[in-house]
């Protein structure tokens, strides 16, 4: 997601970006493929850690001189619920979903309303409106991003800073896949027959996610502040029969 955002904006006339990511080689590998593009600039660091934000925000100012936009694409997926959540899981999905992108807001906004301009994106998930119950901790981490996401813009909305939550809805990522064969154990091209059947024939793909966020830091959404967007096929609270009427 987040490499599929950065190849966006740099072709859309970005003159560099940041990429943060655990996986070092990972990240040598995405620069490489969009240096052609513009500057890229690597931080192979933990969200978990608190010291990484700052981190990542001062190699953005050291290297550019400002930071215009924030996008928060990383995520933890981790499978629990409400029966089988143990502490450490719920302190790594929080880590990562709700505290890591509250740390780099913290630390970007400093910056942005001192330029009086900025856009922060952060990647949620349509689930947040509850989830099924195998994945109850997450989708209590994703609620958290949302509500965090309104009140940043609220507290910034006079200040040049606007925010964005994406609700997302499935995704075939990289992530998702090795979610998907791994964990789930689900054949190599699961993502073929489950993405015949939304109406658009396929599923989301990350460039698709891409594309929504170039238009959110455009001119074009210079009046929106706040949004909470849900990026799925189906619309959420309808269905084509009423639930208590369906036979699987």
């Amino acid at each position: 997601m987040g490499a599929a955002v950065a190849k966006q904006f740099l072709s859309d006339g970005f003159s560099g970006v940041v990429l943060l990511d655990r996986n070092a080689e990972g990240l040598k590998r995405q620069a490489s493929m969009l240096s052609h593009l513009g500057a890229v600039e690597v931080l192979p660091a933990d969200l978990r850690n608190d010291d990484t934000a700052e981190k990542a925000v001062g190699l953005c100012i050291e290297k550019f001189g400002r930071i215009d936009v924030v996008v928060n694409a990383a995520g933890n997926t981790e499978r629990c619920g409400i029966a089988d959540t143990t502490p450490e899981a719920f302190h790594r999905l929080f880590d990562v979903n709700v505290k890591a992108p509250l740390q780099i807001m913290q630390q970007a906004t400093k910056h942005m309303v001192a330029a009086k301009s900025g856009v922060i994106i952060n990647m949620a998930s349509m689930l947040a409106y509850g989830g099924p119950p195998s994945i109850g901790t997450y989708a209590a981490s994703k609620a958290a991003l949302v509500a965090l996401s309104k009140n940043a813009a609220n507290t910034f909305k006079r200040q040049g800073v606007r925010v964005f939550c994406i609700n997302l809805g499935w995704v075939l990522s990289e992530g998702e896949h090795e979610m998907q064969t791994k964990f789930h154990g689900l054949p190599e091209n699961w993502h073929e027959e489950i993405g015949a059947r939304m109406p658009a024939g396929r599923l989301i793909k990350p460039e698709d996610v891409a594309g929504l966020c170039a238009y959110l830091v455009s001119p074009s959404a210079q009046m929106m502040n706040g949004a909470v967007i849900d990026y799925e096929q189906m619309p959420m609270g309808v269905y084509d029969v009423h639930p208590a009427l369906r036979v699987d």
